[in-house]
């Protein structure tokens, strides 16, 4: 007498059957994920030993304008990241200009999404006229996306020269000057 009978079972129902079981998994995890304490982790990672790392790059694009990074030394204190020497390009979509940006060090907040590069320098092209800029200090807010010369700005060219004691820089290549400046050019003979 057989006490078991041979089932057979299609071959689509065991694959369904499966990915059921594997979303069900996924579901169970996100939901775990979702739950997690951000206090209890930034707390954790906060106790993290201080990380050295060299020779960083990272590209990325961003709504089309691709921006490369290239930080020859990161070291990382408790939430924030200490850089050395960096040196950041921007490609504007479809290749209509490049922003390059050189700094001597700088700071960035995991928290606050926010940077901090002192002794800026860099120029800002659109293809037809290339600008020269140097500045003390430069303040990065991820949030709001905007670029701030607290310290002041120097933007120049063969042609022009302006300095202002507070300046900021919009995603188009904008520069407001928040405090006036002065501008100073000379005339070419041709």
């Amino acid at each position: 007498m057989k006490l078991f009978k041979k089932f057979k079972v299609p071959r689509w129902k065991i694959i369904i059957g499966l990915l059921v079981i594997v979303f069900f998994m996924i579901i169970t995890s996100i939901r775990h994920d979702l739950h997690l304490d951000v206090d209890m982790l930034r707390e954790s990672l906060s106790t993290l030993p201080d990380l050295a790392f060299e020779n960083i790059k990272m590209t990325r694009e961003i709504s089309g304008d691709l921006w490369s990074v290239k930080i020859p030394r990161v070291s990382q204190e408790k939430m924030h990241l200490k850089l050395q020497s960096l040196d950041i390009s921007r490609t504007l979509e479809n290749n209509k200009g490049e922003w390059l940006f050189f700094g001597r060090e700088g700071v960035y907040s995991h928290d606050q999404q926010a940077a901090k590069i002192n002794d800026l320098t860099g120029t800002l092209s659109n293809g037809k006229r290339i600008l020269n800029f140097e500045s003390p200090g430069v303040n990065w807010n991820g949030h709001q996306n905007e670029i701030e010369f607290p310290d002041g700005l120097v933007v120049y060219d063969e042609a022009v020269s302006l300095s202002t004691s507070q300046a900021s820089l919009d995603k188009d290549g904008v520069i407001l000057l928040n405090q006036g400046g002065v501008i100073e050019w000379s005339r070419s003979s041709k």
